[in-house]
């Protein structure tokens, strides 16, 4: 199980507007503190610029839950021993 750390990489579940304006979506962030009751205090890369989010807590749902983080999916690795020729 992974632990989110200082300058860890997660997305983070905007949840969109109350009146329908702004969608819900996902944005990158960094992880700025993780707080003693294990929520995390985010830099969030959003569409609309640059937040802060306080005591996010991890989704354990899908869609996630509304103003939470997640894990992003981990990329599938290609051998890389050796490269494909030019």
């Amino acid at each position: 199980m992974q632990t989110p750390t200082v300058g860890r990489i997660v997305h983070y579940q905007h949840p969109g507007s109350a009146d329908g304006k702004y969608a819900p979506v996902v944005s990158p962030a960094i992880v700025q503190a993780v707080n003693e009751d294990g929520s995390l205090r985010l830099w969030v890369f959003g569409p609309w610029g640059l937040h802060i989010a306080e005591r996010c807590r991890q989704s354990t749902s899908f869609p996630p839950d509304p103003s939470s983080w997640f894990w992003p999916p981990r990329a599938e690795i290609r051998d890389q021993a050796r490269p494909e020729p030019l």
